[in-house]
C-alpha cells in the first residue's frame, strides 16, 4: 500500500526534475560559466540530500534552492580567491 507521504528520495527526485534547469540558469547568470553552473547545481542538490528532513515541509522550493545555492557560490568564490593567492 502506498504511503500517504512521499519518501525523501521521491521528494528529491521531484525537486530535481522540476527545478534543476531553472537552478542552472540562475547559477549561470551569476557565474558567467555554464560548466561551473552545472557543477554548483550538483553541489546544491548534494546539500538538499544532506537535509532530507526539510523536504516534507518545503513550500517555496526555489527560495530554498536559492538560499542553498548562494552558500555554494560563496564557497566557490572563496576557494577561487584562495587558489589565486
Amino acid at each position: 500500500m502506498p504511503s500517504a507521504h512521499p519518501s525523501p528520495d521521491h521528494s528529491v527526485q521531484t525537486l530535481y526534475t522540476e527545478h534543476h534547469g531553472w537552478l542552472q540558469v540562475w547559477l549561470r547568470r551569476r557565474l558567467g560559466c555554464s560548466h561551473s553552473a552545472a557543477d554548483l547545481a550538483q553541489d546544491t542538490y548534494l546539500r538538499v540530500l544532506l537535509r532530507p528532513q526539510v523536504l516534507p515541509t518545503l513550500r517555496e522550493p526555489r527560495a530554498y534552492l536559492t538560499t542553498l545555492a548562494k552558500g555554494v557560490v560563496s564557497e566557490h568564490w572563496r576557494r577561487q580567491a584562495l587558489e589565486r593567492a
